[in-house]
């Protein structure tokens, strides 16, 4: 027995109650409902946390804030007419200089050699200090940390926040979240 499918004519949309499946946007879009791509923001207000761990985060911040910061102004002394910054990625001369070592193109079995043995490290490390990591080195977190203290010094704390976020646009306003954003941009320029 031969089955004869003809596909010459084209089937017309389903149509009614009970004709097909039909998504659950037309349904929204019939009854008059919009849906948007993404779910509308909800801000978050962190609280100032204190306590000795509170403590050991910010002194870690600093560290490390300091070590991003000072690392490219670090002064190294190479004989010749070679660049004296210490951590230097020398794209024009094709060179990486670190501290005392000086890596060429061709060595780079020795940058390869050190990236997997970083990622075993980082491996390692993740998998038994991982929460200190994240928690208190990571540039992620030391940035996070730093934003969230300008927005603290700007606006004040948790519920001071909340409430000038939900008051009317005036001056006092104005001045807090331009001045905040201010010292983002100049702390994001300055990285």
């Amino acid at each position: 027995m031969t089955v004869v499918i003809d596909r010459t004519k084209p089937t017309p949309p389903p149509t009614g109650e009970g004709s097909g499946p039909v998504s659950a946007a037309a349904k929204a879009r019939a009854k008059g409902f919009t849906l948007g791509l993404y779910k509308p923001r909800t801000p978050i207000y962190p609280k100032l946390v204190h306590g000795q761990w509170r403590r050991i985060k910010w002194i870690l911040l600093i560290v490390m804030l300091t070590i991003y910061y000072v690392t490219p102004w670090i002064r190294w002394e190479r004989p010749g007419a070679l660049p004296d910054q210490a951590v230097l990625v020398d794209f024009a001369g094709g060179r990486f200089y670190f501290f005392g070592i000086q890596l060429w193109p061709q060595e780079v079995y020795f940058i390869t050699g050190l990236l997997v043995i970083s990622a075993l490290a980082l491996f390692l490390v993740t998998a038994m200090f991982g929460r200190l990591w994240c928690g208190y080195a990571c540039p992620q977190t030391v940035w996070t940390d730093l934003f969230i203290y300008v927005e603290r010094a700007f606006e004040g704390d948790r519920n001071a926040r909340m409430k000038l976020d939900a008051d009317p646009w005036s001056f006092n306003k104005a001045w807090r979240k331009i001045g905040k954003h201010a010292v983002w941009l100049a702390i994001g320029f300055g990285t």
